[in-house]
Formats: C-alpha cells, sequence, structure tokens
C-alpha cells in the first residue's frame, strides 16, 4: 500500500474514534485510549465493538444517569473512586481550631467520607476537648496537638461565656454592645499562654492539600507566621471578619491581601454571618459580621491540582472549577496514561 494510503487509513481510524468518543462521551478521546482504538481498528476490529465499550463504561452510564440530588452523590463517589488510585499521597487536613471534632461535623468531612486516603493534623489547646473528641472520635488518621497556634508570642487567652468565642483578643465591646446576639458575650476568665508558629510545628509536615484556621480573630498573625507552609498548602479556608468584633483584629482585606502575595486567589465565600443591631425591634440581619472564605493557591503540579479539584467538588460543590482543575492536572501530568482525562470529564458530570 501507498504511503499515503497508509497514512489515510490511520486518519480516517483516529477520526471515527475521536467522533464516537465525542458523541458518546461528550470529550476527546485520552492518548491511550485513542491509540488503542485506533490500533484495533487497524486490526480490523468493527467500529462496533468501540461503541460497545463506551456504552458500557461507567462514564457513559454517569452522564445518562438519574439527575438530581442523587445522581451528583452519586457522580461524586465515582469520582472519589477513580481518584483514590492516582494519588500519590494521602490528602493532608489541617485543623487550626479542631474543637469542631468533638461534637460536629467539620468542613472536610467529605473528603473523609469518599473513601480517599486522608490525615488530619488538629490543634486544640484545651485538653478536656482533645480527649472528648478521641473519645467521641477514635479515627487512626486524626492527630490532635494541644497547642495554640499563633506568632510564637505569650498572649493573654480569652475564656468567654460562649466558648466558640474564646480568642487571643479581647471582645470589641463598643461594636459588640451594638449588635444583637453578640451583645450579651463577656470574658468570664483569662489565662497566659504560648503560641507556636505553623512554620515551626507543621516544618516536617509535606504538602499540605487544606488548611482550616477558624481561632477568632488571630488569623492574620497567624499567616504571617506561615510562610512556608502556606508554600505548600493547596487550599485555606478561613474565618474573615467585615466587622472588629475583637479588639485588634484583622479585617477581611488584610487576609485577601497577605493570600494573594502569597500565590493564592479568592474562590468564594462558603458562609456569611449577619446581625441585626441591638435594642431594635426588628430582626433584621443588617450589619455583615463574618464569613467563610475559600481560598485556592495558583498551583502547577499534577498532585496539587488533583488535590484541589477534589476539594472543591466534594467540599464545595464547585463542579466547574473542580474540572477546571482537574484538566489542568490531565494536561501536567507527563505521563498520558494516568487516566486523568476520562477523569476530569466525571467531574464535569457534576454540572448536569
Amino acid at each position: 500500500m501507498p504511503e499515503h494510503d497508509s497514512t489515510s487509513s490511520r486518519q480516517d481510524h483516529a477520526a471515527i474514534v475521536r467522533g464516537l468518543y465525542r458523541g458518546f462521551l461528550g470529550r476527546e478521546p485520552d492518548p491511550a485510549g485513542l491509540a488503542y482504538w485506533s490500533a484495533r481498528l487497524a486490526e480490523g476490529a468493527a467500529a462496533d465493538e468501540l461503541l460497545a465499550a463506551l456504552m458500557a463504561s461507567n462514564e457513559y452510564g454517569l452522564g445518562h444517569g438519574a439527575p438530581g440530588a442523587a445522581g451528583i452523590d452519586a457522580v461524586k463517589a465515582q469520582v472519589a473512586s477513580a481518584a483514590a488510585p492516582l494519588l500519590a499521597r494521602p490528602l493532608t487536613v489541617v485543623d487550626i481550631g479542631a474543637q469542631e471534632l468533638e461534637n460536629e461535623d467539620h468542613v472536610y468531612a467529605p473528603l473523609t467520607r469518599h473513601g480517599l486516603p486522608y490525615r488530619i493534623i488538629g490543634f486544640e489547646p484545651q485538653q478536656d476537648k482533645i480527649d472528648a473528641s478521641r473519645r467521641n472520635n477514635p479515627d487512626s488518621h486524626v492527630t490532635l496537638y494541644p497547642t495554640f497556634i499563633g506568632d510564637g508570642g505569650q498572649h493573654t487567652f480569652h475564656i468567654n461565656n460562649d466558648d466558640a468565642t474564646s480568642s487571643l483578643l479581647p471582645f470589641n465591646r463598643t461594636l459588640t454592645a451594638q449588635l444583637r446576639d453578640l451583645d450579651h458575650l463577656a470574658t468570664v476568665q483569662t489565662e497566659s499562654v504560648a503560641t507556636s508558629r505553623l512554620d515551626d510545628v507543621l516544618a516536617d509536615a509535606g504538602p499540605i492539600d487544606f488548611l482550616k484556621l477558624d481561632i477568632q480573630g488571630f488569623e492574620l498573625p497567624t499567616l504571617r507566621h506561615a510562610t512556608a507552609v502556606l508554600a505548600r498548602t493547596n487550599v485555606v479556608h478561613c474565618e474573615v471578619s467585615f466587622a472588629p468584633i475583637y479588639e485588634g483584629q484583622a479585617l477581611f482585606s488584610e487576609i485577601e491581601t497577605l493570600l494573594r502575595a502569597a500565590g493564592f486567589y479568592l474562590l468564594d465565600f462558603s458562609s456569611l454571618c449577619r446581625y441585626p443591631s441591638a435594642g431594635s425591634a426588628a430582626r433584621s440581619r443588617d450589619r455583615l459580621g463574618w464569613g467563610d472564605a475559600v481560598f485556592v493557591r495558583a498551583a502547577t503540579t499534577q498532585q496539587d491540582l488533583l488535590a484541589q479539584a477534589l476539594v472543591l467538588l466534594l467540599v464545595y460543590d464547585k463542579p466547574s472549577a473542580a474540572q477546571a482543575l482537574a484538566r489542568q492536572a490531565d494536561a501536567a501530568g507527563a505521563n498520558a496514561a494516568t487516566g486523568l482525562a476520562p477523569l476530569a470529564h466525571l467531574f464535569g458530570q457534576a454540572q448536569a
């Protein structure tokens, strides 16, 4: 056969493979799939064989399954199952302000429920809460340290009548007295405590995929002493304030400026809390108080991008952003047979 005929034949086979992938999976074939099926067609296999294989795949089934929340949950489960063997290391969560581990579902729980390999490093300075957490959650993947995280200095810890508001900073009573739901708060006890810097306590922790900070106004001093940690962190979930509930606390704009300089971009707010004015008969929540902000680092390695994609889909229900990161992860992979091309398409199914 003349060379141009052979070349034309290979192009025809590749075109058939591409056409079936586009028509039934809605995407381009991954390089390994394109090479395999083009070769099978060249050997005399019928296109019906490829068609049957595509329609029997989990990917096709998910794309043509039942709509709604149940369908999305199925897609998430399939994504996690497909991604688990592609992770070169366990997903690492660092939880600063870890008392949530004791009595309520923590924000990153979806990462632990889907069978992905993980480890959690938590910091809870109150030993009784650590003991209770270990009794209630005997999870061998969780390590809790009785450490105050901060700037490495000595500080006064303010224990308040609402324990969730206890802080290394005192209340800004001028403001809290003006806002219903905050006007009853008061400090009932103080103690002097030593704080540790994240860069010191996590020096050997390796890559961090999810860093959660909920430390009642002391986020900025903590982040200022976490330069090395931030350089290897993929997603930051940080409580931020829009009103100075504590004296001397940084507001959202300062947190965002620091994290932007460290290579992060603001993805979204996962929650926002507003307060009504004290002394008013109305319950209209007019004053924006605080929220939880989600920041994503501009990553380049395949493992970091894959971890970010999983966090954005499973934790925050951000399928289009997750799919974009999965596609970047596929492009960053040196090995064309990583399986990330079909995985990136699975992320897109959650948008259906």
